[in-house]
């Protein structure tokens, strides 16, 4: 009630004497800070974004809508499961108090699924397939379509691998529901076949920063030095980034590991051709991962002994005839 009083207070001084909107901003940034240290990520996340509106007016003297970027961003860097939970129960709740109103005037995302997304994507993240499912499940089907850049992302297909398509060869008609996505893993996972770990090779591939859909963990695709959402949030995202799914999202972790379940399992020298160019490629971007961030601190690349089965051992398949090395003539320049 105390800060609701002294915010609103000032909220009518600013309103005789622009020039304030400085002092109100900074206000709203120490209160985030400080609502962050209590472990309070809803209600730091939304004067985080009152801050930045006030800033923004601080420069067009005007009020404007957030984009769908704004409303997420800091809760997809900052917030835990729980916070979305509290988040989202903030935005259902129908008696507010007045410092709650006062907050979430003007903050809040037009639609409880923005929200929603942010937490079945920290989920999913996670490795947590049957949280990431009911919470995606929950949402309308139309949502990925309708919203943000999802349909200008995730539009292909996540279970061919990026990498082996030629940019002709690319269609960008793939209907993305992230649901049916993770239904998918979940029942490729529950078969544990050969084939079945070889589709979710692909998955974890094309969800990862080399991948076709890799938006199903990241709002923005950048690494290596900062970018307007670093700036604008105050560090580099990437060390947050590295954790995601346990490290597949830059470096291909679980990828390799179905990938290596594949080649293991499987008694189709395709699908073990398939697999071991694919463990080659995942060793690949894991080392020009490092290449990207610290060039001046690499060792020589070792291709492993799957490049060399691909080559020799497979070199009759169909599998190699169709994809060759796809990296092969880049690695040799």
């Amino acid at each position: 009630n105390n800060l609701f009083n002294y915010f609103n207070a000032i909220e009518n001084l600013v309103e005789k004497d622009n020039s304030l909107l400085k002092n109100l901003y900074s206000l709203y940034r120490i209160a985030s800070n400080e609502f962050s240290k209590q472990g309070d990520k809803a209600t730091a996340g939304l004067l985080f974004l009152k801050s930045n509106l006030k800033k923004e007016a601080s420069f067009s003297w005007d009020y404007y809508e957030p984009s769908f970027y704004q409303y997420v961003g800091y809760f997809e860097r900052y917030a835990t499961l729980n916070d979305m939970d509290n988040l989202i129960a903030l935005y259902q709740k129908e008696d507010k108090t007045s410092f709650e109103k006062y907050i979430c005037a003007g903050n809040m995302a037009p639609d409880v699924n923005y929200y929603k997304d942010v937490k079945g994507t920290i989920a999913f993240r996670k490795n947590n397939l049957a949280l990431a499912y009911q919470i995606f499940a929950s949402m309308p089907a139309n949502f990925w379509q309708k919203n943000y850049e999802y349909k200008t992302y995730l539009n292909e297909d996540p279970f061919t691998p990026k990498v082996l398509q030629k940019q002709k060869e690319r269609k960008f008609n793939y209907h993305f529901n992230k649901a049916e996505f993770v239904a998918k893993l979940i029942e490729l996972k529950k078969e544990n076949t050969a084939t079945s770990n070889l589709q979710l090779a692909h998955a974890y591939f094309n969800v990862s920063y080399w991948g076709n859909s890799w938006m199903m963990l990241a709002y923005d695709w950048s690494s290596g030095g900062e970018n307007y959402s670093d700036y604008v949030y105050g560090e580099d995202n990437y060390d947050a980034e590295m954790k995601y799914q346990n490290s597949n999202y830059y470096r291909c972790t679980l990828a390799k590991m179905y990938y290596e379940k594949a080649l293991k399992m499987s008694k189709n020298k395709e699908e073990k051709a398939l697999a071991s160019l694919m463990i080659f490629e995942c060793n690949y971007y894991d080392y020009y991962r490092n290449f990207d961030v610290s060039p001046n601190k690499l060792t020589v690349f070792k291709s492993g002994k799957e490049i060399v089965d691909f080559y020799s051992v497979y070199n009759t398949t169909k599998t190699f005839k169709q994809y060759n090395c796809p990296l092969l003539e880049a690695f040799i320049k």
